[in-house]
């Protein structure tokens, strides 16, 4: 009787603090003081899971509250201190403090950030961290982390978290004891996981958003932190090349991290396709993670970046919403970020304006060498954590204009180490030989190295191919044919079937070739091996026997035709003039 009275007595002194549907926007709110009013209300228990806390008034109220008799569980991840130093300190706080607390010890991190009040059965999650500066603005509009803090006492969701925060509490597999562990059971009944929440590993965040995302037909708006994983910024290129329109609002630190340089590759690429996007330019953060599916009416929002870590590893909650009353928060708060029609005149966001990658370092061959090798050669540079794609430059001209190879898709240096290279062909002996390297990002912006040269060694004596021509048998011919360059002139042998039907035999001199382009020749002389015996100039999809290819020529004896295979290993087609003979231009 005595203890009954004294429980009445505590609930009439502090009435229940009901929370509501609430969401807070600490771009010019105090959002924290809502969760240190729930902590001073509850009487039942806290639940707390978090990536780091910084700010010591979430730690000192909870602390009072465990004081108070109140019980209180936290899931941490220690992992988060070389990072965050003062998380190690609020961790320590509650050590000292005698509250039990569990760590995520294998996968990835613990990234929720999450208390939940049982006597007020009430949730508040999001993507802010228990930091000084998530959830009070330092200046509104002008200086603020932009995060999505969500209160609810919608039972479907509070009692999810409750099963899900025992779930963890008791998973021995992926979590230790840490500190002040007694026992690890479950606290509240097993409620079903509502189907509005994805709570990664597990369940796919990427899969699920990315299934509506491709069902979206009306307008996609996205407010993301951090994108690494390709499929997302695949799913939004997709979506805007069907004709919905995409707004994507970024920030700018992510972009050029060098310790996550994806981000940079996937917001280049959204950008070289012509998606609408913005960065953050306040003196904040943009630490939301947002999608807003106009045609379906829904909201995504939680704690998962785009990332494969945020789908597949880490410890996640995502919500899942139909809610009109979220979704037009959602769209307002991003219509005035986007639009910088905050009422304070502040510029919140400023069209995202790709970088450049860095000038590519050369390694080798080095600038100036004599006595070169004319076979094995290779040119290695060092391209910087930004590009992605090169072009390679090379000849015997000073100014190295000659394009041997365009676009090629060499990736980033991940690592101060890792460099990209190019294969030479086989090179002329005492010739000087000029190169550079064009670096270019996702989004075709590019960098142009300085032109080194090297010198072979030996004597020249003609007769190799100039550089970038190569040359070879294509399809079944009955001796290996050869090309020499002498006084500028080609002299191509060869032998094999014809090049007709479906599939060809014949030796060329060939360079590769992207784009538009033209080549100009004179035939000198055809050998009368066969009347059909041909020569001349041809574009080729491919050195395939059977592959696409228009092809002007003068034959032995047969005058001169324009020959083609619109598709690879169809048939061959042509346009012919009897009576022509070699020397002749084509």
């Amino acid at each position: 009787m005595i203890a009954c009275a004294i429980v009445a007595a505590l609930c009439a002194a502090a009435p229940r603090a009901h929370a509501a549907e609430r969401l807070c926007d600490p771009s010019f709110e105090n959002c924290r003081n809502q969760v240190l009013s729930l902590i001073d209300s509850e009487l039942m228990g806290i639940d707390v899971a978090f990536w780091f806390m910084e700010d010591s008034r979430y730690a000192t109220h909870i602390i009072n509250r465990w004081k108070a008799g109140v019980p209180v569980r936290l899931i941490i991840d220690p992992r988060a201190n070389p990072s965050y130093p003062l998380n190690a300190s609020m961790l320590s706080m509650f050590q000292q403090a005698g509250i039990p607390m569990v760590k995520k010890t294998s996968g990835g991190i613990m990234h929720w950030k999450t208390m939940v009040f049982a006597g007020q059965s009430t949730v508040e999650f999001g993507s802010a961290n228990y930091s000084d500066n998530a959830f009070v603005p330092v200046a509104p509009y002008t200086n603020y982390v932009s995060e999505t803090v969500y209160y609810t006492d919608d039972a479907a969701l509070v009692n999810s978290f409750k099963t899900k925060f025992d779930n963890l509490w008791t998973d021995t597999t992926n979590y230790s004891a840490y500190a002040n562990v007694t026992s690890r059971v479950r606290v509240y009944p097993t409620f079903t996981i509502s189907a509005d929440l994805n709570f990664p590993p597990g369940p796919s965040y990427a899969g699920r958003l990315i299934a509506l995302e491709k069902a979206e037909t009306q307008k996609i708006d996205v407010n993301m932190y951090r994108i690494t994983q390709q499929a997302h910024s695949d799913a939004i290129i997709a979506a805007f090349r069907r004709g919905v329109p995409i707004r994507y609002l970024g920030e700018t630190r992510e972009y050029r991290d060098t310790g996550r340089i994806w981000v940079s590759w996937n917001m280049d690429r959204m950008f070289a396709a012509g998606v609408p996007m913005k960065v953050r330019v306040h003196d904040g953060e943009n630490h939301e993670k947002v999608v807003l599916l106009y045609g379906q009416g829904l909201t995504v929002f939680g704690s998962s970046n785009w990332t494969s870590a945020s789908d597949n590893s880490q410890q996640e909650h995502n919500y899942f919403t139909t809610k009109t009353s979220i979704f037009q928060w959602f769209e307002d708060q991003f219509d005035r970020m986007w639009n910088n029609t905050n009422p304070n005149g502040a510029i919140e966001s400023t069209p995202f304006v790709p970088g450049p990658p860095d000038t590519p370092s050369y390694r080798s061959i080095v600038n100036g060498a004599t006595g070169v090798s004319t076979t094995g050669q290779r040119l290695v540079w060092y391209g910087g954590p930004w590009a992605h794609v090169y072009d390679i430059y090379f000849g015997t001209d000073s100014s190295a204009s000659t394009l041997v190879a365009a676009n090629q898709p060499l990736g980033p240096s991940d690592t101060t180490s890792k460099t990209q290279s190019y294969t030479l062909p086989s090179l002329q002996a005492g010739t000087t030989y000029y190169w550079k390297i064009v670096s270019k990002t996702a989004a075709m912006v590019s960098r142009t190295g300085p032109v080194w040269s090297f010198t072979t060694g030996g004597s020249s004596s003609g007769g190799q191919l100039p550089v970038p021509w190569l040359d070879r048998d294509i399809g079944s011919v009955g001796v290996a044919g050869s090309a020499q360059f002498s006084n500028g002139t080609f002299t191509v042998r060869a032998s094999g079937a014809d090049i007709w039907g479906a599939a060809d035999a014949f030796h060329c001199a060939y360079q590769p070739w992207s784009g538009d382009g033209s080549i100009v020749a004179r035939v000198a002389d055809v050998a009368n091996t066969s009347a059909w015996a041909k020569a001349g100039v041809m574009f080729r999809a491919s050195l395939d026997a059977g592959s696409a290819h228009a092809f002007m020529l003068v034959s032995a004896a047969n005058g001169v035709s324009f020959q083609r295979r619109a598709a690879s290993g169809g048939a061959s087609v042509s346009t012919s003039v009897a009576g022509v003979t070699p020397p002749r231009w084509v």
